[in-house]
């Protein structure tokens, strides 16, 4: 039997496919048009975004009021705007009623029973905070670890069912970094689970927002395919985006995104993070920048932005670059140094304000955030106080196998040898509140009376030098230092040192 080809039929079947190519381009139309209204429907900028993990408080509330004084408690006084709440399970196990995943701890048969009263007593985490936060008036965005790498590292409780039951969607085993069980998005089904999380979220809550943290945790795709694959993560922040936009519009409300990403643009594109395409193509509404790194790139992001809405936050993490836990001059510094580079405000991550309030005779050590939560939103509120700068120091680890890549501590140095060490200052001290002391502090390890070294601020040669045990300090004129990018120079004449910090002290 011959097969005939009508021309007619070849018409009609070409009008059907230019039909169901216009029905995809009016699709995408109607896409760039409700993305463009929701761009210029953004909500205010916020000044300080609080990052919550519940995970203690969850672990510790004695009832539904406990439990919410434990999440809002800590925010009276202070001027946090917007609170980004973790359920403190880890995004592959559920704090809460979930169609789509099992409890924490279920697969071991180790649920937390307080959470099962929650819930079989109608006050499901997430149902409760958003209903408490609308009364206070504060916005409020699930904050979701889209890849978080604990269960890698003995926390069974939150390994979940599918991990064991479906290997290959892992990275595994061998890998020259990242978590064995962390998921590996080239994988069709990884990207379909996690979606299906975001969609129930917005489904059953009406948060303000989504946050997604794809720094719990990379990598995202096997090591070392990550540029070649960035695409895929791509096209699911598309997909997350689209589903967003039409859950506001069914609404009646804008449903903001926000994204947390690497320090710098190297370790994000190393990372498989394309941020100028996700920016470009108007996939998010808020840049979160580093997870515990000091020197975080804001100006460079600045220009990224540069025409669009998006909003830049960097990371004012807990106990940033081993300083644990960060002190409240520290915290100035830093916040100092991230408005001076152009920040929109200052996100906190692993700041535990919250669980102070919780417990405060538990939690007394964490009492002095409270307060710096009133005041690292306003440079005003910070200039006259004490401040200290530090460079950054650290290096890539398994869980951040490209943060860090810029630092130039620690590091050991024979006779001979130099380390030019940036220290980023955010304030001008001939203009503002003249301080009573500025001091250059140098901590280093291994150093011997006989051990000789030459320091430079701003090629400046410093002296004297007042040594006390590993520490060297030097004081310093505040027309000495440049704000904004300070250099260091240590020349170890003689003997063999290593460099652990460098820091700039100021008091008043």
């Amino acid at each position: 039997m011959k097969c005939l080809f009508h021309p007619i039929n070849s018409f009609v079947l070409l009008l059907t496919l230019v039909g169901c190519q216009l029905s995809f381009l009016d699709l995408s139309e109607e896409l760039e048009t409700e993305s463009q209204k929701a761009k210029t429907e953004l909500p205010k900028p916020y000044r300080i975004i609080y990052n919550m993990d519940s995970s203690d408080v969850i672990a510790n509330s004695k009832d539904v009021n406990h439990y919410l004084t434990g999440i809002f408690e800590f925010l009276n006084g202070s001027h946090v705007d917007a609170l980004f709440w973790h359920d403190g399970a880890g995004g592959n196990t559920a704090n809460y009623d979930s169609a789509v995943l099992e409890l924490t701890g279920e697969r071991v048969g180790n649920v937390n029973p307080f959470l099962q009263k929650l819930i079989a007593e109608g006050n499901d985490p997430p149902k409760i905070v958003v209903a408490e936060s609308k009364r206070l008036g504060i916005d409020i965005f699930y904050s979701f670890r889209i890849n978080d790498c604990h269960d890698s590292f003995g926390h069974e409780r939150l390994l979940p069912t599918f991990k064991i039951q479906h290997p290959e969607w892992t990275i595994g085993k061998g890998q020259i970094y990242g978590g064995h069980q962390n998921l590996n998005f080239a994988v069709a089904e990884v990207r379909d689970l996690k979606f299906d999380v975001i969609k129930e979220i917005f489904e059953k809550y009406e948060f303000d927002g989504l946050e997604i943290d794809f720094l719990r945790s990379p990598p995202y795709f096997i090591p070392g395919q990550e540029v070649s694959n960035a695409s895929l993560l791509t096209k699911f922040l598309k997909r997350v985006r689209r589903h967003l936009i039409s859950r506001g519009k069914e609404q009646g409300r804008v449903i903001t995104l926000a994204v947390r990403v690497d320090e710098n643009m190297e370790a994000c594109r190393l990372d498989g993070f394309d941020v100028a395409t996700w920016i470009q193509e108007e996939l998010i509404d808020i840049l979160i920048l580093g997870s515990g790194a000091i020197d975080i790139e804001v100006e460079e992001f600045k220009k990224l932005t540069t025409g669009s809405n998006v909003l830049v936050y960097p990371c004012l993490y807990g106990w940033p670059s081993n300083y644990s836990p960060i002190s409240p001059d520290m915290a100035r510094a830093l916040a100092m140094n991230y408005w001076y580079q152009g920040a929109d405000g200052i996100y906190t991550f692993n700041w535990n304000a919250h669980t102070n309030a919780h417990r405060p005779q538990k939690h007394s050590k964490w009492a002095y955030q409270r307060p710096l939560l009133r005041e690292i939103d306003d440079v005003r509120a910070m200039q006259g106080k004490n401040k200290r700068f530090a460079a950054d120091r650290g290096q890539p680890m398994r869980q951040y196998p490209h943060n860090w890549s810029h630092c130039r501590l620690p590091v050991q140095l024979e006779t001979g040898e130099r380390a030019d060490v940036p220290i980023t200052v955010g304030e001008d001290f001939t203009r503002s509140s003249k301080p009573k002391q500025i001091m250059l502090v140098i901590n280093c390890a291994h150093l011997a009376d006989g051990d000789e070294l030459a320091i430079k601020l701003n090629h400046r040669k410093l002296s004297p030098l007042l040594h006390e045990g590993s520490q060297i300090n030097v004081p310093v004129e505040a027309n000495w230092l440049d704000l904004g990018k300070n250099q260091v120079e240590v020349t170890v004449a003689k003997g063999e040192v290593t460099l652990e910090a460098i820091e700039i002290e100021v008091v008043y």
